[in-house]
């Protein structure tokens, strides 16, 4: 308070400094990051380049009103091939007419010229052509880092799509989508935000009572949301940051800057409205509300510490943004708040608009307060009825499904989905991504080799949801081969062009590569189940897998791996600070539990709006893939964690400053809850407000997030904090305040050595008016009721606090 003019200015100073370390930050974020660097899939996906093979990065497909014979469309077909392979990120290019091409070779047919020959020189090449002869693909393959990746994709996707003389090009495949997923993504946000700033700003006006309170949280989001991405900016020099780590900076910036800022000013209107000077109602704001502040910053920041353990950078990163926007909520909260009321004044600072609209009277008659005696008197029955309400909403978490988002994501008439689409239903074979299976340092020059390649490629071709097997022996289907390709060729055309492009590609000095044709859907449980059974087979080597099933399983397998550790870790830290917070060793157990129940609930209602698809009319439409995205849910389920905890530290601090005057749980819990419902429910207004209007993406991943927390906190708010909590409290009684006796705190000697601001004497002034929405009285008014009931026992708490 005796700096706050220069508190102001140096948070001025910070903000734009901030804004300008971090203002080209989102041209340097990436969007991938999924795959672990160390997993087995992606070193294999590395050693692919020396075989010109693998999962293409993006697919062309390409129709024409003839046929893709004619001279016209195989001109125009080479040119765009050797269009292709002349960037430099272009490692090879699979099509139709010239059959797989790496850089720097000369794009040259294939294929005889004739449409006759064409049809049957070399049979590697007709899963990229349609029986009819009207549509063709090109699979092309690129090499570097995921920014590198994206610029060439940038560069070359305008050249060689749309009109190409005869041809009609399209493009799909995840470097396509990823693409359009980042730009789809920027135009939605831009839309909810637009689209959620009325609300929030209505919801702030009314939650804060003025103008000038209601400006502070978005002054505190401000300085917080600055500082989170000039960190953000300097991480990207050391390692690759995620693009979703931008949209979560603004989200729970937002949402602390909204939590921290109303607990504090909630807390200054208390003190003021029970006689307390200006100052000194600062003051006491900070010993008491910045220190539910402090803890809650500390949980939310232990929770997001758990993704740190996952080695993904997709998750670490948005842990980092996470981490670095919650510490600079609460501490821009703790100065910036206090020198921000302390210049506004006694009068502005403490103006409320809507006084007259708010419920006043003694705490007893609150809403909160009788809801709470309500659910004590029958603590059994409401306990069990919130149970078996949270088991229900849980259930549909036992069918879900795991798999990675694909294009299905963006919107139905997207070009990369709409091309999907007529990928899967013309050339279905050129749609399956297939499993890369590399038989390192090991070649089959001779006969004895050649043969147990040959029955190891039968094996492979055999198992449930394989396609078919191509490698250097020959191509096999279900457990026989189709063409075999001995030693030496003496016969047909077809056979001799066929088994030299196999001996070309799936040859290399890496070793031998196995080219095992998968489920159409790369990252479903299908090719996750596929590349487990590739996996198991014995072969003449210990193998090595990449593609996109085999990401898909080690990603699985490293979240598995690293799970309990972080679960462990959370779980820890969570009661080791609610325990130093509360005090007592049943409280934090109790909100952990709370939590949980809470969370198991909302996983249950994701899956069974996303993966099953219910509630498309309300929450907007999108494609029901019958999976459920496996890193998504993670982020969603962390904030939902983050912010339901934030409110169970606001509502363990007001029942235990009630239980320091009273000694009677029944009568803490219920005052606790009338202090705290008002201030939680209004925060998880303007954050369901926000959560809501991300609903209306045309992403599936966003529409998710923003569904998944908004239910989180709907069933926080109205069943978990209102109904189970009391209920779990009265049914527990004393032992909710129970410690052992070694780690109980002294007791002051005198009421008045403890108290850290005096109160002005005789009885407190009544509150002129209700700070805040919900019908809560002034702390001083509860207080006061609370002595008269209590007696020495109140004043004693009084002290304390």
């Amino acid at each position: 308070m005796r700096w706050r003019r220069a508190v102001l200015l140096l948070a001025t100073a910070l903000t734009l400094l901030f804004a300008l370390a971090g203002y080209d930050v989102s041209g340097r974020l990436v969007n991938g990051g999924f795959v672990p660097d160390s997993a087995p899939s992606a070193v294999t996906h590395k050693t692919m380049e020396g075989f010109g093979g693998g999962a293409p990065d993006f697919v062309l497909l390409i129709h024409t009103r003839g046929t893709v014979d004619a001279p016209d469309a195989r001109r125009t077909g080479l040119r765009l091939v050797s269009r292709l392979l002349a960037d430099h990120h272009v490692t090879d290019v699979d099509s139709y007419w010239t059959g797989a091409v790496r850089r720097g070779t000369p794009a040259t047919p294939a294929t005889p010229a004739t449409p006759a020959a064409a049809v049957a020189a070399n049979a590697l090449t007709q899963h990229l052509r349609t029986r009819d002869g009207h549509t063709a693909a090109a699979l092309v393959r690129l090499h570097g880092s995921p920014g590198e990746v994206r610029g060439a994709v940038d560069r070359l996707l305008p050249e060689v799509t749309g009109r190409q003389g005869p041809l009609r090009v399209g493009a799909t495949g995840q470097a396509a989508a990823l693409r359009d997923l980042e730009d789809q993504s920027e135009r939605d946000l831009r839309t909810a935000e637009l689209i959620a700033a009325p609300a929030v700003l209505i919801l702030l006006l009314w939650a804060f009572g003025s103008l000038w309170a209601a400006l502070l949280p978005l002054a505190v989001g401000a300085v917080a949301v600055a500082g989170a991405m000039a960190v953000l900016r300097a991480l990207t020099t050391l390692t690759e940051v995620s693009v979703f780590a931008l949209n979560l900076t603004t989200a729970v910036g937002l949402a602390m800057a909204v939590d921290y800022s109303l607990f504090l000013v909630a807390r200054y209107r208390e003190e003021r409205a029970a006689g307390v000077p200006h100052d000194a109602a600062i003051q006491r704001m900070m010993t008491t509300g910045g220190r539910i502040v402090v803890v809650s910053a500390a949980v939310i920041g232990s929770a997001l510490t758990g993704l740190l353990l996952f080695p993904l950078y997709f998750l670490r990163s948005l842990a980092w943004a996470g981490l670095a926007v919650v510490a600079l909520a609460a501490a821009v909260a703790l100065l910036v708040v206090p020198a921000a009321l302390s210049c506004l004044g006694e009068r502005r600072a403490g103006a409320d608009w809507f006084a007259r609209r708010r419920l006043r009277g003694p705490v007893e008659r609150g809403r909160w307060y009788r809801l709470a005696t309500s659910v004590m008197r029958r603590p059994v029955v409401v306990g069990i009825g919130g149970l078996l309400v949270l088991t229900a909403l849980a259930l549909p978490f036992r069918s879900a499904v795991f798999g990675l988002s694909d294009e299905r994501v963006l919107p139905r008439t997207a070009p990369v989905a709409s091309t999907a689409r007529a990928l899967r239903a013309d050339l279905p074979a050129a749609a399956g991504s297939p499993i890369d299976v590399v038989l390192p340092h090991w070649q089959a020059d001779r006969p004895q080799r050649r043969s147990e390649l040959d029955a190891y490629a039968r094996h492979l071709s055999a198992l449930p949801g394989a396609a078919g097997v191509r490698t250097v022996t020959g191509i096999y289907v279900s457990g026989r081969s189709v063409m075999s390709c001995p030693a030496a060729l003496t016969d047909s055309l077809v056979r001799r062009v066929t088994c030299a492009d196999l001996a070309d590609r799936h040859r290399a000095a890496a070793g031998t590569w196995v080219a095992v044709s998968g489920p159409p859907a790369a990252y479903g449980p299908a090719g996750t189940q596929l590349a487990r059974s590739v996996r198991v087979t014995g072969s003449p080597v210990a193998v090595r897998l990449a593609g996109p099933a085999a990401e898909l399983s080690d990603i699985e397998a490293a979240i598995a791996r690293q799970l309990p550790y972080a679960a462990a870790l959370v779980i820890l830290c969570t009661l080791a600070l609610l325990g130093v917070f509360t005090r007592s060793l049943f409280l934090p157990v109790k909100a952990l539990l709370m939590n949980l129940f809470s969370l198991t609930a909302t996983a249950g209602g994701m899956v069974w709006v996303f993966q099953e698809g219910h509630l498309r009319s309300w929450v907007g439409e999108f494609t029901v893939t019958g999976t459920t995205d496996l890193l998504t849910p993670m982020v969603a389920i962390c904030l939902a964690f983050g912010l339901s905890m934030d409110y169970e530290v606001l509502l363990l601090s007001r029942i235990g400053e009630a239980h320091a005057h009273t000694r009677d749980t029944v009568r803490a819990t219920a005052a606790g809850l009338q202090a705290a419902a008002p201030l939680f429910t209004a925060s998880a207004a303007v954050v369901i407000a926000v959560l809501l209007a991300l609903a209306s993406a045309d992403i599936t991943v966003i529409k998710l997030i923003g569904v998944t927390v908004a239910l989180s906190l709907l069933i926080d708010t109205l069943l978990i904090r209102p109904l189970l909590v009391p209920a779990v409290m009265a049914l527990a009684g004393n032992v909710n305040w129970w410690v052992p006796s070694g780690f109980r705190p002294r007791r002051p000697t005198t009421p008045a050595a403890a108290a850290p601001v005096p109160r002005p004497a005789g009885p407190p002034t009544p509150a002129p008016s209700e700070p805040l929405a919900g019908g809560q009285r002034g702390a001083g008014d509860q207080q006061g009721a609370i002595s008269r009931e209590g007696g020495p026992a109140g004043r004693q708490g009084e002290g304390q606090r």
